[in-house]
C-alpha cells in the first residue's frame, strides 16, 4: 500500500507484522480491524470468508463472535502466524487455505453470509480489483455483507494535501525497501458499487485514508 507501503517488507518478517503495522498507521489498522468485524455483524454459526487473513488478527475476532470461518492467504509465513494465533478450535469453526484472492472462484457459489477483505485491495490492479470484488458477490447469499477496509485517497482539497504531505517519507522509505509500491484505491466505495453491491455505509479515519466500506448482496 503507497501510505502503507512497508506492509509489504513486514509481511516479509510476519512476526514483526502486527507491531509494525500498527507503528506506520499510528494504531489506524487496530480500529480498521475491529471495525471491519463489527460492520460484518456476525451471528454466532454465520459464515465469513476472509480473504488476505495476514497473521488472523481479523480472523480472531470473528470466531471470537462465534463465525465459522475459511479464512485465505497467499503466503504461507502469514497463515502460519495465523495459525498460532488462533490455537485450538471446535471442529470445522475455521479453515486456512493458501491461496490467492483471484482464486476464490473455485469456493462454492452462495456460501457464505459475509466476506470480509482488510488491507488487500490496495494491493491489486484495479481490474483484479474488479474480478474479486465480482467473484465476492458470487460467493454470498442474498442479503449477504461484503465488508472491505482499506486505504484510498482522502477527500479532495486541504486533507489530500496533508495525505501527500504525511505519505512523502513512507513511500520513499518503502520503495528503498521493496523496490515497489502499491497505491490508494481512488474510489472504492464506487467499485464495490459497479460490482453489483448495494452501499450500505463508509468510514474513514487517518485524514481520510483509512476507510471501511459495507455492500451488501441484493435479496
Amino acid at each position: 500500500m503507497s501510505s502503507l507501503a512497508l506492509m509489504r517488507w513486514l509481511e516479509g518478517t510476519p512476526g514483526r507484522y502486527d507491531a509494525g503495522m500498527r507503528f506506520i498507521t499510528f494504531g489506524g489498522v487496530t480500529k480498521l480491524h475491529r471495525a471491519v468485524v463489527a460492520a460484518a455483524v456476525v451471528k454466532p454459526g454465520d459464515r465469513v470468508l476472509e480473504i488476505g487473513c495476514g497473521t488472523g488478527s481479523v480472523t480472531r475476532l470473528l470466531l471470537d463472535r462465534g463465525a465459522v470461518v475459511t479464512a485465505i492467504d497467499q503466503s504461507p509465513e502469514m497463515l502460519e502466524q495465523a495459525r498460532e494465533r488462533i490455537g485450538d478450535e471446535p471442529s470445522g469453526a475455521i479453515r486456512f487455505i493458501e491461496q490467492t484472492a483471484s482464486e476464490i472462484d473455485a469456493l462454492t457459489e452462495a456460501s457464505f453470509d459475509s466476506v470480509v477483505l482488510s488491507l488487500c485491495l490496495s494491493d491489486m490492479s484495479a481490474s483484479e480489483r474488479a474480478y474479486v470484488l465480482r467473484a465476492a458477490r458470487r460467493l454470498l447469499v442474498p442479503g449477504g455483507r461484503l465488508v472491505a477496509g482499506d486505504e484510498v485517497h482522502a477527500p479532495r482539497g486541504p486533507l489530500r494535501l496533508l495525505q501527500l504531505l504525511w505519505r512523502i517519507p513512507q513511500a520513499i522509505f518503502g520503495w528503498l525497501l521493496v523496490g515497489a509500491l502499491s497505491h490508494p484505491i481512488e474510489d472504492l466505495g464506487g467499485e464495490i458499487r459497479a460490482a453489483g453491491y448495494s452501499h450500505r455505509s463508509e468510514q474513514r479515519w487517518m485524514l481520510g485514508s483509512l476507510a471501511l466500506f459495507v455492500g451488501e448482496v441484493p435479496r
